[in-house]
């Protein structure tokens, strides 16, 4: 009864005074656009396997040799609107961006025979300070839209961060590697559940690759079958 008030009488009241905006172009949302229009949506530059980002970056992996796959959906650009959504993401507290951009990586997922089979999404981690910090970590509310469309489960728990480690942001790649080395340990209670398994890392840009190669480096060690990354931009 008061949640059916509060969708008829309240709600028009509130978006009368303060009307439904997006946060990217400031323009008025339509009934069935949340947070971000349709527009700003659309307007995000896709990625395939073919962009020019996307081969450097597999390359990169492949280097490595402990990351089988990437996928992704857009291209990071700087001062983009894709930024501006990251951003209040990761900083504004706005978790429901993470939802509905795991979706689309959710259905990236679901047309790949690869990343269809995982076993587990694995959020990369944020270490416990800068998860109190931020509230929360960002790449596990992208997994909730992945589960949400793939139906593969969420280990929050297999790996943990052990370094506070500054923002990649202005660091060349070897700086990158560096920042962090060691950064990561498999969670001791949760060894049993990696021998033989597939994962998938979640990650909201992969520039380097740098940390998604650092908890994929212990996973393998560990016994996996193999890891993938996935995320929702690349960067140039």
């Amino acid at each position: 009864m008061l949640q059916m008030f509060y969708r008829s009488v309240l709600n028009p009241i509130r978006d009368f005074i303060y009307p439904p905006i997006c946060f990217t172009c400031n323009q008025l949302l339509q009934d069935d656009e949340m947070r971000i229009c349709r527009a700003c949506w659309n307007s995000f530059a896709k990625m395939n396997p073919s962009h020019p980002t996307w081969v450097e970056i597999k390359g990169k992996f492949e280097a490595e040799g402990v990351v089988q796959d990437i996928l992704s959906c857009f291209l990071f650009e700087k001062e983009g609107k894709l930024q501006d959504v990251v951003h209040l993401l990761k900083y504004r507290g706005m978790k429901s961006l993470g939802e509905r951009l795991g979706l689309e990586i959710g259905e990236r997922i679901v047309s790949d025979p690869i990343f269809s089979r995982a076993d587990y999404l694995i959020p990369v981690p944020l270490h416990k300070l800068k998860r109190r910090e931020r509230g929360y970590n960002q790449s596990e509310h992208i997994c909730k839209g992945i589960a949400t469309v793939t139906n593969i489960p969420t280990h929050t728990a297999l790996i943990k961060r052990l370094k506070y480690t500054e923002s990649q942001t202005q660091l060349n790649i070897d700086q990158r590697k560096e920042n962090v080395g060691n950064a990561f340990e498999i969670n001791p209670k949760c060894r049993p559940n990696i021998e033989g398994k597939s994962f998938i890392l979640v990650d909201d840009v992969i520039t380097t690759g740098s940390t998604i190669n650092a908890c994929a480096r212990i996973l393998v060690a560990n016994g996996a079958r193999n890891v993938l990354a996935a995320s929702v931009a690349l960067a140039q």
